[in-house]
C-alpha cells in the first residue's frame, strides 16, 4: 500500500472513532438502539480493515529494504536493489566491473592509457575515491564518502580481497560515521574465485549473474586440478621475472600470494618468497644462473624491454630457457595477466601458461579460450588483431629468431679463396 493509502486508512479511522465517541456523548434518549449496533459494527469492521492494511503496509516498508551477511559475518541493511555501487580499491573496481559496469557510481582509481582501451568509456567520467586499504594516499575517508554520497546516493560500499584482522572493525567505524553501507567479499586464493561470485549475486540482487559466473570458474578449476593431477611431479621448471636493473633481478618467490599460479602450473624453482609486495624479492645474475630453469615468464615494460633484454643481453645467454627461446611476455590489457593486483586475471595467466607448458595436456584453441574470458569477465569483444598485438611475445611462434652471424669481408675473400685453391689442387692430381 502507497503511503497515501496508508493516510487515507487513518483518517477513517479517526473519523469513525470520533463518530463514536460523538454517540456516546448523546443523551441515551437521543439514541436509536439499532442505530447504534450499525454504528458499532462499522467501527468494528473499519478497524479491522485499519488493521490488515498497515500490517500489509508494515510488509510492503520491510521488503524496501533487507539484511545481508558479509563475509567477515557483519549484518548490513540494503536496499532490495542495489544500483549504486563505489569499489573501496582496486581489487574491488576489477571485480565489481566483471559483474556489472553499470552499477559504478565511482571508481577507486583513474585508468591507465592501458586500460581505457578495454573500458567502458562511462567508466572515464566517474568521481575517483581512491582506496580504503593497502594505499598511503587514500582518499576514502568518512569526510570524503559524506560528501560523494550526497551526490550519488551509495546504496553499497564493495571491499574485496582478504579478511584483515581488523577489517570487521574498521568497516564497522566507517560505517557508522558515514551511514553508508559497506559489504566485504572475500576473494584471495583462486579456489575462493568461484563462492566470491555467488556471494557477489546475493548481495547485489543478481544471483543468477553469479552462478554464471561461479559455474565458469568452477569447470575452469575443475579442468586443470584434473590437469596438473596427470602431470604430476613433471612439472616444467619456471621463474617469473618482474623486474630487471643491470645485475639485479626482482622475481616473485614460491609460495608468494602473488605467486599461486606459476607455483600451481609450474616448479618455481626461485626461492621461497620473503617480500609481500608483487615484485617479489632481489636476485643476482648468479643467482638466476644457478637456477637456470626451463621456462622464463617476463613482466611486461614499455617497450617490451624485459624480455628483450633477456633475449639480447650476453649475461642471460647460457641459460638453457634463452637457448631453446622459452622467454615469454606476460600479457597486459586491461591488467597484467599475471596479476598486479592479482585477481581474477590470474585466471588468464592459468589458461596461457597450462596450455603454453602443457599443450598434451591442456589441449585447447588459447585464442579461443581468451577471446571468451574478455567477452564475460572485461565485456571486450577481441578482435584477431588486438589479440595479436596483446599477445606479441607470449606465443611460441611469434619469438624472434636469432638471426645468422654475418661474415665480414675479407673473411669472405679468405674463404673463397681456401675453397678455390682446394678445388683446383683436387684437379691437378686428375
Amino acid at each position: 500500500m502507497s503511503k497515501n493509502g496508508i493516510v487515507a486508512w487513518q483518517r477513517l479511522c479517526l473519523q469513525v472513532t470520533c463518530d463514536s465517541r460523538y454517540a456516546e456523548s448523546r443523551p441515551e434518549r437521543e439514541c436509536d438502539p439499532i442505530a447504534s449496533q450499525g454504528c458499532n459494527a462499522a467501527i468494528l469492521i473499519a478497524l479491522v480493515l485499519f488493521a490488515v492494511a498497515a500490517a500489509f503496509c508494515g510488509d510492503v516498508v520491510a521488503e524496501e529494504t533487507r539484511t545481508f551477511v558479509d563475509d567477515a559475518g557483519r549484518e548490513i541493511t540494503l536496499p532490495v536493489k542495489i544500483e549504486a555501487v563505489s569499489p573501496s580499491g582496486p581489487l574491488a573496481q576489477i571485480v565489481l566491473y566483471s559483474f556489472d559496469p553499470d552499477l559504478f557510481v565511482s571508481v577507486s582509481s583513474e585508468f591507465t592509457a592501458v586500460q581505457r582501451k578495454y573500458v567502458n568509456p562511462r567508466m572515464l567520467t566517474l568521481p575517483v575515491t581512491g582506496q580504503f586499504y593497502g594505499s598511503k594516499a587514500s582518499t576514502m575517508n568518512p569526510e570524503s564518502i559524506l560528501e560523494l554520497n550526497k551526490r550519488l546516493n551509495i546504496d553499497v560500499i564493495l571491499d574485496v580481497g582478504e579478511e584483515k584482522g581488523t577489517l570487521k572493525e574498521d568497516l564497522d567505524t566507517i560505517q557508522r560515521k558515514t551511514g553508508v553501507a559497506f559489504a566485504f567479499v572475500t576473494q584471495n586464493k583462486l579456489a575462493d574465485i568461484p563462492d566470491s561470485y555467488v556471494m557477489l549475486g546475493e548481495l547485489l540482487s543478481r544471483p543468477e549473474r553469479g552462478q554464471e559466473f561461479f559455474d565458469y570458474i568452477s569447470a575452469l578449476l575443475d579442468e586443470f586440478d584434473f590437469g596438473m593431477t596427470t602431470i604430476g611431479g613433471n612439472k616444467k621448471s619456471l621463474i617469473y621475472v618482474t623486474a630487471i636493473d643491470g645485475n639485479s633481478v626482482l622475481m616473485v618467490g614460491n609460495g608468494s600470494y602473488h605467486a599461486e599460479v606459476i607455483d600451481y602450473v609450474g616448479n618455481n624453482v626461485a626461492k621461497p618468497s620473503i617480500s609481500s609486495s608483487g615484485t617479489g624479492d632481489g636476485y643476482t645474475m648468479e643467482d638466476i644462473l644457478q637456477l637456470n630453469p626451463d621456462f622464463i615468464i617476463v613482466a611486461y615494460a614499455a617497450d617490451h624491454a624485459y624480455y628483450k633484454k633477456i633475449l639480447s643481453d650476453p649475461m642471460w645467454q647460457s641459460l638453457s630457457a634463452v637457448q631453446s627461446r622459452n622467454v615469454y611476455e606476460a600479457p597486459n590489457g586491461p591488467y597484467n595477466w599475471m596479476g598486479s593486483p592479482p585477481s581474477i586475471q590470474r585466471l588468464l595467466s592459468m589458461i596461457w601458461i597450462g596450455n603454453l607448458l602443457y599443450p598434451e595436456i591442456f589441449d585447447y584453441n588459447t585464442d579461443d579460450r581468451v577471446k571468451e574470458f574478455y567477452s564475460l569477465f572485461f565485456h571486450y569483444n577481441l578482435t584477431d588483431e588486438v589479440l595479436s598485438d596483446l599477445m606479441i611475445y607470449a606465443k611460441s611462434h611469434t619469438l624472434p629468431t636469432p638471426a645468422p652471424p654475418r661474415i665480414s669481408a675479407p673473411l669472405f675473400w679468405l674463404i673463397a679463396g681456401l675453397v678455390v685453391t682446394v678445388f683446383a689442387a683436387g684437379r691437378r692430381r686428375y
